[in-house]
Parts: C-alpha cells; structure tokens; sequence
C-alpha cells in the first residue's frame, strides 16, 4: 500500500509534525492503521489467506539476553515456519492460547492453525484437542510440528486419557498411544518420501527417539514411518499429511546441532540473532528435516492457490538497498582527512546510480548536538541526489527501543518515543531535504525489536518502517531455518524485515575482518535458486565507508549486482509491495482467478503450472513469464485484475521488464508502453511468432530511435531501452 502524496496529505503530515523537538501529543484516538488484524467475512469463492499460529506464553524462550516469555515475536513459528508460509502466499497471526482460545466466527477468515508447542500441557486439554476437532469439521486445516502440546491438564497436572483424546481429534484421524522409547538399537525407519523428508540433512543413523503416532484417516499420506525391531504393530507415522492437515513429530522437523564457538569461520556472525536457541558460548545451527515448502503446502491444501509474491516485479527479481545512518562522521582510511559518508557518496553513490534509500541519525547531523556544517552539507548533498530517498535513522540511535537505552544520551535530552521517531522525520524534512523531497522509510536502529508504540507514531504519520531480520543463508548457515519472513506483527501494527543481514553481522559487530560483507553474495544465490524467496538487498552502513577492506567488499556486491536481472526499485516501494502482501485478495471464479485489495503489489506466482496466461479474457494482466517451475503474472495496476490460465498465445505481452510499466495499450498492429524508473531499461517482450522481426520504436525523453529485432525460439524479443528517467516504447 503505498502512500498518499496528495497537497491534503501533506498538509495533514505537516499539522502532525509541527511542535517543538522533544514532544508531539497525538489527538488521533482510535487509530489502528490499515493493516490492523480484524476479523470479517470472506466473499464468495475468496481464499483464506490467513493461518492462525499457536504458541503457549507459558512457555519459555531461550534468548541471547536470557530466558523470556513466548510471544508473537518469540516462538518457533515465526523464528522458523513463517518464511515458508510467507513464501506460499499466507499470512501469519498469532495468538497466545495461554489466554483462552478464538470463538469459532473469528476463525472464518482463516485457512487453517499451526501449532509448535515444545511442552505437553495446557489449560483444559481435552476441551483443547475438541477445539481442534471442530477446525477440521468447519473444512479448516490444522497442522501440528512438534508435539500435540495437550497430554496434561497445566491447572491440574493429570494425564490426559489416550482414548478420550483419539475421540476428541476423530476428524484428524490422529492417535497417540504413545510406546515412547530412546534405545537407538530398537528404532528403525520403514518408510521415507525423498520430496518431504531429509530436506536440508540426513536423518542420523541413531534416530533420536520413537513414540507412537497412528494416522487413520484414509486420505492421509505417511512421510516419515518409524518402528520398533522389538514389538509388533509399531509401525509410528512421523510426517503426514491429509485432508484435515498435517503432523511432524517432535525431532524429525528440523536438525539443530551445537557449534563450538571456536570452529564458527573468521568471518563470523552474531551468534544466535535468529536462532535463539543459542547459548553462549555455543552457536546452534539448525536444518530443515522435513521440506517445509512441500509439507505446508500439502497439509494446507493450497497447491493449486496463486501465491501473492513480494520478490518479482515485472518477471524481474527485485533489488533495493538501504543505509543506516550509523558512522557517517568517522574518520575513514580510505582518503585522508574525509568522513566515512564522503566515502560512501564518492565511492558509491555517485558511481552506482541505482535506487537507494539513506538514512541519517538526525543527532548526528544537527549543528547544537553532534553534527556540524560539514555533516549538514554532507547529508543535504546525499539526500538532493535524484536516485536517493530519504530515511530516518532515528533521532539518538536507541539501542534497544523496550528498554529504552540508545547510543547518545545528551544532557538535556531525554528519552521519547516521538522525538525519536516524529522528532527525527521532522528534522529532516525541514533542514536536509530540498521542497520536493519527503521521509520515505523510517529504518529501525539497534536491536530493532521495536514496541507497538514506536510503530504507531510512524504509522500515523503514513511512514513504512524496516530493519530488523537480518537473512544468512551461506555456507556458514547452510538452511532456510536463517532466511527470516516479511514481516513480525506487533499488537495492532506490523514490522517489515529486512531481506539480508547487513556488514555488521558479517564483520563480527564491526570487530572484522572487514571484508566480510562480501559473503552476503551467498545468500543473494541462495534464495534466488533453486526457489527465490527473497529479493536482493544491499543493506549496509556509512561505516562502511571507514575501511579500505569494507568498502572493496562493498562495491564487489554492487558489481554482482549489476551482473544480474533485476528491476532495481526504491526500499520505500518494496516496502508498498510487503504491504500490498499483507491486503491482497483472492477469489476462485467461474471465469478464473480473481485479484484485488493488492496495492503497489504486482506479481502473483502459481506453483507447479505448466499452462501460461489467455490474455484475451484476462483483465489487468501485463504478461507472465516461467521461471524455475512456476508462473510469474505481471498485474498491470492496482485495480482489480482477472487471471486465466491458458495456452499463453494471442498476442504480444510484457515477459520481463527491469521497470514499472505503464500505459501499457494493445492495438491490432502490436503495442505500446512506457518504463520509468533509475538506471538502464530493458525489456523482453513475448507472445511472438519464432523468428518474427518486429520493429521497435523507443525514446526516453531526449531522443528516438528504432530498432529491428527477431524473435527467438519461443517467440520472445529483448531489447535495451536507454537510461532515462521513462522510456516510450512501440512494438509492431
């Protein structure tokens, strides 16, 4: 959802920001911004897009600053399971089953539950395991990792009865004898799916344990089947899934070993940032057992669901970048006598002219607290660039916005929420952007775990947030179990992560080598094959502009970069499109498949399709392409659009652009559109005879030309479309 630029808007955004440095009181009661969780009826043939994940806040949460409370936050579904689902199309809800469980009406909206309990009581768990029924008898899904979590009564400490639990979850078909044992010697595997097993790791020679699961359903399909060699009908379904669902067992989801901190590579990480079950001085890296992808999509029902897709524009992968604010007034090594964000500007800014989003901690800049005229120059050159938009990296750089601790604690200057976030995006705005120039993105400083209030105050005033989530997938972190979800939901409001870790984590907290952000290449790799489930993110600091061996591995990023398809678009765009995620609607018509309510969200991904797109009874649809096994729809607007899967023929049609499209017409003679956006502009056009030569009109504002070009094989051209700020382009 993107934002409203309208004179109203800011007329309004600047009532909100008037007042003095330290303090704004907000008369906006009520407010819950758009994205806020509420219940409500599902349209005819409308997908469910939402689960609803389970977690027990009685239950403790190893973390790096001790064991805490679960919440929505900490819990091994967001930690772990989120991305997958995130990646499928679903969003993600938590609720706390500590407190009670939903009404049934509430849970109308919802595709299914997901539970990853790591105790075995509950409050009343027989009325539990009933609840559980009823989903499965309403035509929801339920899906359980781990163990049940309802085998005794947390109030009472009895055992739940084995019989009365099998009758209480008859819709599943799930039995729990139970027949638990850990003698290696006896355990064996009868049954293994090489699609939904041993994903990311072997299963161990010495499996970990046996109990007792029995699936009766009779659509249910078996996985993971163990036994014991010293008993009869012991044959225990580990992994399954059916019609009403789908269980893993607890130590055959995922594979977590220690690795001692002196084996973990030079080039290090922060130890435990995501997979908190870390504790010190040991690191924990997990992997998926099961395949997480196949497992939820199957125990969810949803293979055939369009998948709303936050990492493709146009068929192209996305790329944005974005810079904390932290460092900009180090002395660097890199020129003599100039600032780290000197650095950043000459060496990088000024020589990669891609969409980039920089920020500034406005206590560094601002002449009566840290900064000077030098930094002020400084930061009002780097924001007035053409291909930069602004961010705030906060007022005082909090270090931890809960416990209310930050980098710089001036005399006079007390903590405030709204001085930090308002105060700062205030600043900006009036003394170091030029008139036609707004904060885009608010760029979170610290732990970034931040608190509902903090997100509020930026929300109010329309500003998308981020930071946060810090993805790894290397040879260090060899796992999705590292690669984090979109998004974390804070009580009414929502947190977008990033889509890589930043320099920082790969230079050991800026201890070195300092080198080491080059490796983020890695991860780049990683999540685009052999599925992309992230987009390209250049996150970094002004730091980075400190050191001689940070900025070499700097500019090796950007220059792989460069190498790669991509469609290069600002950080508050992508930020529009995770938003559009969050919103969009999907319904199943007679004619096709139904798309609206997506906001600057422009791609829709069917998995495991080998049909294209009728364009001629489709609405909204610029083109699609196949990539890696699925179909990329490219939306035209954020208007209501209709897909219909065909043949794929019938007329030409945008396969890829590095841009947005817009204006796009067809007429009989072929058709016409521009591209808009920072830096070089291609563009593959298909829906073409093989080996038809077309002719190509183009012009970007300060030139024509025409080229000829023939289709290839499959009946696509590709052509380059200049660099300037829109290109006009004709086809025929």
């Amino acid at each position: 959802m993107g934002r409203d630029r309208s004179p109203a808007f800011r007329l309004s955004r600047r009532d909100l920001l008037g007042g003095g440095v330290g303090t704004a009181v907000w008369a906006l009661g009520g407010w819950a911004g758009a994205d806020a969780v509420e219940p409500g009826a599902l349209v005819p043939g409308e997908l469910p897009r939402r689960v609803l994940a389970l977690y027990k806040s009685h239950e403790p949460y190893s973390a790096l600053e001790g064991t805490l409370r679960k919440t929505a936050t900490l819990n091994e579904i967001h930690s772990w399971a989120q991305m997958p689902l995130n990646w499928l199309g679903m969003m993600v809800d938590y609720h706390d089953v500590s407190r009670g469980l939903p009404e049934l009406p509430v849970m109308g909206r919802y595709r299914g539950v997901v539970t990853w309990f790591q105790s075995d009581d509950i409050d009343d768990p027989l009325a539990y395991a009933h609840w559980l029924g009823a989903q499965v008898r309403a035509g929801r899904r339920v899906v359980i990792l781990g163990t049940l979590g309802a085998f005794q009564d947390r109030r009472t400490g009895a055992s739940t009865g084995a019989e009365a639990l099998a009758e209480a979850l008859r819709p599943t078909g799930l039995e729990f004898p139970g027949r638990w044992t850990t003698d290696q010697r006896v355990i064996e595997i009868r049954f293994k799916d090489p699609r939904m097993v041993e994903f990311e790791r072997k299963l161990p020679p010495g499996l970990p344990n046996y109990y007792q699961v029995l699936s009766r359903h009779r659509e249910s399909r078996s996985h993971l089947v163990l036994g014991r060699r010293d008993e009869a009908q012991s044959d225990s379904h580990m992994v399954v899934t059916g019609p009403w669902g789908g269980f893993a067992g607890s130590e055959y989801v995922r594979h977590i070993a220690a690795l001692p901190y002196a084996a973990v590579p030079e080039r290090g990480t922060q130890a435990g940032v995501d997979d908190t079950t870390a504790a010190a001085p040991d690191v924990y890296v997990s992997r998926w057992l099961i395949n997480p992808f196949a497992f939820f999509q199957d125990a969810l029902g949803i293979a055939d669901w369009p998948r709303p897709d936050v990492t493709t524009l146009n068929g192209r992968r996305i790329a944005y970048s974005h810079i904390d604010g932290d460092g900009m007034r180090n002395e660097s090594e890199v020129h003599r006598g100039a600032l780290s964000g000197e650095v950043i500007l000459d060496e990088i800014l000024r020589r990669y002219v891609r969409p980039t989003t920089v920020s500034v901690v406005a206590a560094e800049v601002h002449p009566r607290l840290l900064g000077d005229q030098r930094s002020q120059a400084l930061a009002r050159t780097m924001l007035a660039l053409p291909h930069v938009e602004a961010g705030s990296h906060s007022f005082f750089h909090p270090l931890d916005w809960e416990r209310k601790t930050r980098s710089f604690d001036l005399p006079g200057q007390p903590y405030s929420v709204e001085t930090e976030t308002t105060g700062s995006i205030r600043y900006i705005e009036r003394h170091l952007l030029p008139p036609d120039k707004r904060v885009s993105v608010f760029q979170w400083s610290g732990s970034t775990r931040v608190n509902e209030e903090a997100i509020a105050a930026v929300d109010r005033l329309g500003v998308p947030n981020i930071n946060g989530g810090d993805s790894m997938f290397d040879r260090q972190w060899p796992s999705y179990t590292r690669v984090a979800p979109l998004m974390r939901q804070v009580g009414e409001h929502w947190q977008a992560y990033t889509s890589a870790a930043n320099e920082n984590l790969y230079t050991n907290l800026w201890t070195g080598p300092f080198y080491g952000y080059k490796y983020v290449v890695e991860t780049f790799r990683n999540t685009e094959t052999p599925r992309r489930v992230s987009p390209i993110n250049i996150y970094y600091h002004f730091y980075s502009g400190e050191r001689l061996a940070a900025l070499a591995a700097l500019r090796s990023v950007y220059d792989w970069t460069l190498g790669q398809p991509v469609a290069p678009i600002f950080t508050s765009e992508y930020l529009a499109i995770v938003a559009g995620f969050r919103t969009t609607k999907i319904a199943r018509s007679a004619e096709g498949w139904r798309i609206w309510n997506h906001g600057a969200l422009r791609t829709l991904r069917f998995d495991r399709v080998d049909r294209g797109v009728d364009l001629a009874r489709s609405r909204g649809v610029l083109g699609w392409r196949r990539h890696q096994g699925s179909l990329y729809v490219h939306l035209s607007g954020p208007d209501e659009a209709l897909i219909v899967l065909g043949d794929g023929g019938g007329r030409p049609f945008v396969s890829a652009a590095s841009h947005h499209v817009s204006e796009f017409t067809v007429a009989s003679d072929g058709i016409a559109f521009k591209l808009s956006g920072v830096g070089p502009k291609s563009v593959a056009v298909g829906g073409l005879a093989p080996g038809r030569e077309v002719r190509v009109a183009l012009s970007d504002g300060r030139s024509a030309w025409r080229l000829r070009v023939r289709a290839d094989r499959d009946g696509v051209v590709a052509f380059d479309a200049g660099a300037g700020a829109t290109a006009t382009v004709r086809l025929s």
